[in-house]
């Protein structure tokens, strides 16, 4: 018999149990035929903002925005925020992603590095001349390092002229966020709502949307149909600027109302205590240890794991018991693994791992 896999990779993961019985019922009711300007099509909208900010606690003037991917909405963010200057907090991959995105776009981007696997001493850290747009990776997918929101909360009142940005790719909807001290936030749905990859949600107050408009008035570019006046002027109807994943939107909401009834609270805490067994279990291994060796730095969904020149011989000894790990990532490829601790991801499996492993 077929071992079952179980997927602990950082994205795309393990789906959330109740999917395949969501687009079963999503092709018995030919969602997926639905004209975006239908008002079937605005209901499925409705709900799954509605169902998000209910999730997450966001607040009722923020804007739910779909986009194509987290990348691309690195790109918007950018592109709609910054005439000129911006600012990057880099620790890892998918931060310095961020940064390079603003060069690309031939904006004045500056950064504050740290190493990877570490965060920052933001004590000592200064942002010259207060930037249009300050970008904070706050869970950084490539090393496992996760950013205090309080750090975060700290620059925004600090810098409260600028736009603060934050990546939350691998930490929603497990991280807790006062949105209100913050401008935006954007994620992926392929890791920690355990759905199929291709849809990329930001969230953004009006001050972004004014900052747009604005640029738009000193005839800044803003992109075409996907810059935040257009998407704005669609969401406010509950429609998209162009046809869109209508799927994933759908099955999107699913998931958001599935894992609001089942608790965000609890969720929180299963997924702390998981992250408990994983991290106690790899500071105390003969060879296998923690990227991240400052404990209030570690990511609780994501978990980094130093294996040297035996990481296959690990994946394989996870993969041959059904356990399907991820690889490190960039310069790491071949000497870590990463473990994801997703809602789905359920408890005894988390053991399992560490039995196969000790």
């Amino acid at each position: 018999m077929k071992k079952e896999k179980i997927f602990f990779t950082p994205g795309p993961t393990e789906l959330y149990p109740e999917v395949r019985k969501y687009i079963e019922e999503a092709l018995d009711s030919n969602i997926c035929s639905l004209n975006h300007r239908s008002s079937e099509f605005m209901e499925i909208f409705r709900h799954t903002a509605d169902m998000l900010k209910k999730l997450m606690n966001i607040p009722d003037n923020y804007k739910v925005f779909f986009l194509s991917s987290a990348t691309e909405c690195m790109d918007r963010i950018v592109q709609n925020c910054v005439e000129s200057q911006s600012f990057h907090f880099v620790n890892g991959a998918f931060a310095e992603r961020f940064y390079r995105t603003a060069l690309e776009l031939n904006k004045n981007a500056s950064k504050a590095d740290a190493d990877f696997g570490k965060s920052f001493d933001f004590g000592n850290i200064s942002i010259d001349n207060s930037p249009e747009l300050i970008c904070i990776t706050q869970n950084e997918t490539s090393t496992g390092v996760a950013i205090d929101t309080g750090e975060i909360y700290k620059i925004k009142k600090s810098y409260p002229d600028s736009i603060i940005a934050a990546d939350i790719v691998t930490s929603a909807p497990f991280v807790e966020i006062d949105f209100d001290r913050l401008d935006c936030a954007f994620f992926s749905v392929q890791k920690g709502f355990g759905l199929p990859a291709g849809l990329g949600v930001l969230l953004l107050n009006q001050k972004c949307i004014d900052k747009a408009e604005q640029l738009k008035k000193n005839n800044i570019s803003i992109g075409s149909y996907h810059n935040f006046l257009s998407l704005n002027e669609n969401a406010v109807k509950y429609q998209t600027t162009e046809t869109p994943n209508v799927l994933a939107i759908y099955l999107l909401g699913r998931v958001c109302k599935s894992l609001s009834d089942y608790g965000i609270q609890r969720i929180r805490k299963e997924t702390e205590d998981k992250a408990k067994v994983l991290y106690d279990f790899f500071d105390n291994h003969e060879f296998l240890k923690p990227f991240v060796s400052d404990k209030k730095d570690r990511s609780k969904t994501i978990i980094n794991v130093e294996a040297g020149n035996r990481q296959n011989e690990i994946r394989k000894k996870l993969a041959d018991n059904g356990i399907i790990a991820g690889s490190g990532y960039g310069k790491y490829k071949e000497s870590q693994i990463r473990l994801a601790n997703f809602p789905m991801h359920k408890p005894e499996d988390v053991m399992r791992i560490t039995e196969i492993l000790k």
